[in-house]
């Protein structure tokens, strides 16, 4: 649903901040993050080619903050790397110097990673989510070291390194994770912030001692203990770093946290959602400044300043809003002028001199940084920690616009099969639910799609559609309501994917008989949707799953309540006629498409009250769950088995192959084929209408 997070979400454990952590000796990590220009030959994509790659930034879009940063000479760029290493079943993080001319180079590297935990979700504190957190380095005014955030004996820390990579060092030593810092002016004093949690646990402790109340702390699906209220206070700390002396920090340097996260000066714009209208451009002063242009809507990321005068920023537009653009806005002047615009996704960007420097990443090409002449569009490759990647045999990929039979403009893309020969028809996986940028695994990165390819896959990768409500007017929660009336917006986002996929079957590529479904968190609902309504589809896999009418317990008493709010229904009463929609305990009799579920330890019991009914009807279903994981699943040896295991998945059903990929792939062809076997057995399937 539209602005709420999906049921597979709302799962409750307490985690570290950062992956654990092996010993320091198992791993060379400045050799793993070297970049690697070569591959042995032209070959298919591995599951581990994927896994592997070097990467930049989140891997979601839920934290702002830059992901470089530019030196104070404006010649250099500071950006952070990390990868994941599967032999150790760990992380490597380490960061690289850019100069303006293209020169990279490897000043730091070391075991572990930081990972993002959303600060107040719904009310709980520290929610954890399995999402990388942004590492922005920050220059001294001088211009001779960087600061940056670095997982130091399990704590996220202040690490400064000087910038000739000669030292390194720890500048903090907190007992709590820290969450963000300053660099003074003069660069002789560090600001950090940390959480606060002293109080709040310190009155839960006593509570525990009598009985901990039930209320909207506990989420019950995965966790038997209570989380604290969010957003936690936060405490401020600031450390001489000539001395390493520590004290409380003073209100003028609490109040440099109100600019720009990772910035050291005040934000000169902002971007304002009113009434649930498109994001625009406000510029700041002693007055705001709306900008009244509609090439000002539609905004994303955040604005910067150009030149002392001008606010760029970067905007959606084009067809289904596909492309990325940049803009540059004379504050209180004529309308915007656009600078560049792409089918790629920029992530961030910021002036370099004359041009711009963004972070980059397009269809087949993982995240690099790039610079653009802000005159001609001309666009020059600076820092590319995967250049070996574009060697392998990868499926050729066409962008597609099309509208469903609503109207809605839609785009997503096609990846064709490694070899392709046209008039052949291909088995297709149709993999949810963004398709901005590369084009790796989906949302959550689950689907190899690339490794899909090489394997004689067609892949439709969708980006979620607009779903049309009024532009203003509504609160949130009216706008969930309508969308969750008669299911309007899932048949919104079933018709979009049917409606390609016949196109694609009409043109002959696609063989009807072997088409399959895959999703995380929305995409996962999609999964369950289409399973209930679909006939189209032969085979499905979901990380994690499902809407039940016991999501009303499992979620635990304050997501509820907001769930009731917009249309959901309670316990109590009959209810069959909305739950007949959506439910697959309910429709177990009537279910086409054999399912995988593969689930984090805190999540797997929303999967069931599905998985039970749907075993009881001699139904193929299979549940795998992942000890210690959370929405987005961290660990690489888990992301690896669960990239094999897709693939082993809809290669059996689809292609009537045999598992070979994932470690117990000799158990999973007895079981899978005892499954085939009963349901094959079983009545005659009652095909969804």
């Amino acid at each position: 649903m539209a602005g709420l997070l999906p049921i597979a979400l709302l799962a409750a454990a307490t985690s570290p901040t950062v992956s654990p952590q092996p010993p320091a000796d198992t791993v060379d990590c400045a050799a793993e993050l070297t970049v690697d220009r070569d591959m042995p030959d032209r070959r298919i994509v591995d599951p581990e080619d994927l896994l592997g790659l070097i990467d930049i930034g989140p891997n979601a879009e839920v934290e702002d903050g830059p992901l470089f940063a530019v030196s104070p000479d404006g010649n250099t760029m500071g950006i952070a790397v990390r990868r994941a290493i599967v032999s150790s079943n760990s992380y490597c993080s380490g960061l690289y110097l850019v100069s303006r001319d293209g020169h990279a180079q490897l000043i730091d590297s070391a075991p572990d990673a930081i990972v993002w935990r959303f600060p107040n979700l719904l009310g709980k504190a520290n929610f954890p989510t399995g999402f990388a957190k942004i590492i922005t380095p920050r220059w001294t005014a001088d211009g001779t070291h960087l600061a940056y955030l670095k997982s130091i004996a399990g704590r996220s820390q202040v690490w400064i390194m000087n910038a000739n990579g000669s030292s390194g060092h720890a500048a903090t030593a907190s007992d709590r994770d820290i969450l963000d810092f300053r660099l003074s002016a003069d660069g002789a004093t560090l600001t950090f912030k940390v959480d606060d949690p002293g109080p709040q646990q310190r009155a839960l402790d006593i509570e525990s001692r009598s009985g901990i109340h039930y209320d909207e702390r506990y989420s019950p699906l995965a966790s038997r203990q209570p989380f604290l209220r969010g957003p936690l206070p936060a405490a401020f700390h600031s450390v001489d770093l000539a001395s390493g002396r520590s004290r409380s920090a003073t209100a003028v340097e609490i109040d440099a946290f109100q600019a720009r996260t990772g910035s050291q000066t005040a934000p000169v714009a902002t971007i304002e959602i009113k009434d649930g209208a498109e994001p625009r451009i406000v510029a700041l002063g002693v007055q705001p400044i709306p900008c009244p242009h509609a090439a000002c809507r539609n905004v994303v990321g955040t604005p910067w300043m150009s030149g002392g005068k001008h606010i760029r920023y970067l905007r959606r537009e084009g067809w289904g809003k596909s492309e990325t653009a940049i803009y540059e806005w004379t504050v209180g002047g004529p309308r915007p002028r656009r600078l560049y615009t792409t089918n790629d996704l920029l992530v961030d960007c910021r002036d370099l001199g004359a041009d711009i420097v963004c972070v980059s990443e397009g269809s087949v090409q993982p995240r690099r940084l790039v610079r653009i002449d802000a005159r001609t569009g001309q666009l020059t490759t600076l820092f590319d920690p995967n250049p070996g990647f574009s060697l392998l045999k990868l499926g050729s990929v066409r962008r597609l616009h099309w509208r469903n039979r609503l109207g809605v403009e839609c785009f997503g893309d096609l990846v064709l099969p490694v070899d392709y020969k046209a008039g052949e028809k291909y088995p297709l996986l149709v993999v949810q639910y963004s398709s901005r940028g590369f084009l790796r695994g989906g949302t959550g990165d689950e689907f190899p799609i690339q490794a899909f390819a090489g394997r004689g896959y067609a892949v439709l990768s969708v980006q979620r559609p607009i779903f049309p409500l009024p532009e203003s007017g509504l609160t949130s929660e009216e706008r969930e309501r309508l969308a969750l009336a008669d299911f309007q917006e899932r048949w919104h986002i079933l018709f979009t994917i049917e409606d390609k996929v016949r196109d694609l079957i009409a043109e002959g590529l696609v063989d009807p008989a072997r088409v399959g479904i895959s999703g995380l968190s929305e995409g996962s609902t999609t999964v369950q949707f289409a399973a209930v309504h679909s006939p189209m589809f032969a085979a499905g896999s979901a990380s994690g799953c499902c809407w039940e009418p016991s999501q009303a317990w499992l979620l635990g008493p304050g997501i509820q309540k907001l769930y009731s709010t917009i249309g959901w229904p309670g316990v109590t009463g009959d209810h069959d006629q909305f739950w007949s929609q959506i439910s697959l305990a309910r429709n177990a009799s009537r279910i086409r498409m054999p399912l995988l579920l593969q689930a984090p330890d805190d999540e797997f019991r929303a999967s069931l009250e599905s998985f039970t009914a749907l075993r009881e009807a001699h139904h193929p279903v299979d549940l795998y769950i992942f000890p210690n994981e959370h929405h987005v699943k961290w660990e690489p040896v888990h992301r690896l088995s669960i990239y094999q295991r897709n693939l082993d998945w809809f290669g059996f059903w689809l292609k009537d192959e045999a598992p070979s990929l994932a470690p117990d792939h000799r158990d999973e062809d007895n079981r899978w084929s005892a499954l085939k076997r009963q349901w094959k057995s079983s009545a005659k399937r009652v095909a969804p209408q």
